[in-house]
């Protein structure tokens, strides 16, 4: 009987098939109570040439995912490390919706402690410092439609039954 019900729940686990796929798409600064970092300064290498990309998705769950995962696809596509002025297009048509987005990649380069000279133009406009966003989206991929959840019951249902009928 023990040996039914066991096989039956290896059974239904093996047959549940999602995927969960996640990426970032920005990294953030060192912030929070008892760090203290000195600050690092970089020069940003910004593309003279506006790029864009383009990606479809089907029955959306959240716009905001779908925007994070289209730049990290063009960061990737450029090789870049950020992209500068991001704007978006989209429309949906019968659950299906084209996403594009707009704008510069840049790469960060040159790192570099603060220096007294970087510090005289921060004084002047301090609203400069900027500090990223962290996104990380999830999407789930499906497989199956679901079906391996009905197999997976069914197993369950044909355990049960064997096990009650050799008590």
């Amino acid at each position: 009987m023990k040996k039914n019900l066991l096989l039956a729940f290896v059974a239904a686990s093996l047959i549940s098939c999602s995927t969960v796929q996640s990426g970032t798409s920005k990294t953030m600064d060192i912030v929070g109570t008892g760090v203290i970092h000195k600050p690092v300064i970089a020069d940003l290498n910004v593309s003279q040439e506006k790029v864009s990309r383009t990606m479809t998705f089907t029955n959306l769950q959240s716009l905001e995912t779908a925007k994070n995962s289209v730049v990290r696809e063009l960061l990737k596509e450029k090789d870049a490390d950020v992209l500068v002025e991001p704007t978006f297009d989209s429309s949906t048509k019968n659950g299906t919706t084209e996403l594009t987005v707009y704008g510069w990649a840049a790469t960060y380069k040159n790192f570099r402690q603060v220096e007294e000279k970087d510090l005289k133009v921060l004084e002047v406009r301090p609203n400069f410092i900027q500090k990223a966003e962290t996104t990380q989206p999830a999407t789930e991929l499906k497989k199956g439609g679901g079906i391996g959840w009905i197999i997976g019951g069914a197993a369950l249902v044909v355990a049960a039954v064997l096990a009650a009928g050799s008590l």
